[in-house]
């Protein structure tokens, strides 16, 4: 009788054991594919974390190591950040200066934002309306909207394209005097302090440039750069010098005395964006030689001694000293490289370095979230993040 009670008794263990065996095991065997739920548990378990200067993605320990999505956020991208970050900061502080009410300010400014976007669009160079930077708001949205595409395109063109050539202008054992016409809010001086810092310890206590000078049609950039300053990271603050801003214009034919003088002590002049708004007006002017007349019997090389008078960006190149740079970043549409190119013809410049640039886009995870807001207070109108098509010229004055 007890067999038969037994027997039966076992057999249903057995069968029992087998099934949890087989269908009931809590560990995932090795090489498993995970669930739909094993994988949402997975991704709980991650979370953000900043890591010194670098934003990462941590998890848990229990979880595999091949199982971690690990995002590392490019360097370049930081310092873009902490730049971007700066121009924020401006935004905030001056909110309550310029306006009583919220949202006043934000119509204002996308007003401001919407005429200097049509200019932009339109062909530059054949603009005859040039952009009043007199005005606070609209340097602020000038530089909300292209500063920082200008400043990685500096950079980006001193690393990545002309690296050898500008290490060989900036050799690292003495500080240069720079001068910069149309240096604006500060996208040259900050394009190449990111490239010189790259290239030397960053806690070293000596600056970056001997001297900066920025010849500019409108010298309030010096209140927005000095704005600017104050909020950028430590290491721009102690490497860039002071930045004196002097009255130039284009538009005028000849340099005045001060501008010459500060040519002359430069050892490295840069036009970077700076040539597009008045290419149409240089392209027009016309070569005066001393006796008035057209000398064609002079070979070209000779001319240069005769030309009484032609345009700013001819008086500039003939203002520097022999052995000097000329730093060249400009669109490729427009008259405006063979302004500088005809000009470097007649003065003997050596052509060191020339490539196009094509569509040079802002790295990912410039922006922060206190960045994101600001954005969003602009109407969705986003800063400009590609620059199209572009020339880098590096020419040197022979002697």
């Amino acid at each position: 009788m007890s067999y038969w009670i037994i027997f039966p008794v076992t057999v249903i263990a057995v069968a029992v054991g087998l099934i949890i065996k087989t269908y009931g095991q809590e560990s995932r065997p090795a090489g498993r594919i995970a669930t739909k739920k094993e994988n949402i548990r997975n991704k709980k378990m991650i979370h953000r974390a900043r890591y010194k200067d670098q934003e990462i993605t941590s998890c848990d320990s229990e979880m595999p190591v091949e199982w971690a999505p690990l995002r590392i956020v490019h360097p370049v991208s930081i310092e873009l950040r902490d730049i971007f970050d700066a121009i924020v900061k401006i935004y905030r502080q001056k909110t309550e200066k310029f306006y009583r009410y919220e949202f006043s300010h934000d119509y204002q400014l996308i007003g401001r934002l919407r005429n200097i976007i049509s200019i932009y669009h339109g062909g530059l160079w054949k603009q005859t309306d040039r952009i009043d930077f007199s005005d606070e708001r609209t340097r602020w949205v000038y530089m909300y909207r292209y500063m920082l595409r200008h400043v990685h395109l500096v950079f980006y063109a001193c690393e990545l394209t002309a690296n050898e050539e500008i290490r060989r202008i900036f050799p690292g054992y003495r500080a240069l005097n720079v001068c910069m016409i149309g240096g604006g809010p500060g996208t040259d001086v900050l394009g190449l302090s990111m490239f010189l810092l790259k290239q030397r310890n960053p806690l070293s206590p000596y600056p970056l440039f001997a001297g900066i000078n920025v010849l500019d049609r409108c010298t309030a950039w010096a209140d927005s750069w000095e704005s600017l300053r104050r909020h950028l990271p430590e290491k721009y603050r102690r490497g860039i010098p002071e930045v004196r801003y002097h009255e130039f214009d284009y538009l005028e034919n000849r340099l005045p005395w001060t501008c010459r003088e500060v040519v002359r002590r430069a050892d490295i002049v840069t036009m970077i964006k700076s040539m597009s708004p008045a290419a149409a007006w240089l392209n027009s002017k016309e070569r005066v030689f001393t006796n008035r007349t057209r000398p064609y019997d002079i070979p070209p090389y000779d001319r240069s001694s005769l030309i009484f008078e032609w345009h700013s960006v001819y008086d500039i190149m003939l203002q520097m000293r022999d052995g000097a740079y000329l730093f060249y970043i400009d669109n490729r549409t427009g008259p405006q490289r063979e302004i500088l190119m005809s000009a470097a013809r007649e003065l003997k410049f050596e052509l060191i370095f020339q490539r196009l640039l094509y569509g040079v886009s802002l790295p990912t995870d410039v922006f922060s979230p206190d960045a994101r807001e600001v954005i969003g207070a602009m109407g969705g109108y986003e800063p400009c993040s590609c620059t199209g098509t572009n020339e880098v010229i590096i020419l040197c004055k022979t002697e």
